[in-house]
């Protein structure tokens, strides 16, 4: 095996996603799309066009999940479920900035002390 960009050495490629699979997981929304448009132009209520949104997200999910299941099973590719690298949380800026982390006991203590000021 050869080394490949974000891959070990030592593991397989990943096969690449095919225009048929990401047509299949992304169909919904671009069915959505057309049908906003023909609703804006024949005027009709908005309310189907959600729905269709709301469909195409309910689509993908379970669409995205059964080729990732497919391509584990026909092609013995479990990279989809397998585990990404965390960080270490050393960065102390992202967790500062975003407020998460580390420091999210201060970020409450802040809110805590302004409510009990009333400001």
């Amino acid at each position: 095996m050869t080394r490949t960009q974000g891959h070990q050495a030592g593991t397989p490629a990943r096969r690449p996603t095919t225009r048929v699979e990401r047509l299949i997981v992304l169909g919904g929304f671009a069915v959505a799309a057309l049908w906003t448009a023909v609703a804006a132009i024949l005027g009709t209520g908005m309310d189907t066009v959600g729905a269709a949104w709301l469909a195409a997200v309910l689509w993908t999910v379970p669409s995205s999940l059964a080729l990732a299941l497919r391509r584990g099973f026909v092609h013995r590719d479990w990279s989809a479920f397998g585990r990404s690298p965390l960080s270490d949380g050393r960065d102390d800026r992202m967790d500062w900035a975003s407020k998460t982390g580390r420091y999210a006991y201060l970020r409450v203590a802040e809110e805590h002390r302004r409510l009990a000021l009333g400001y």
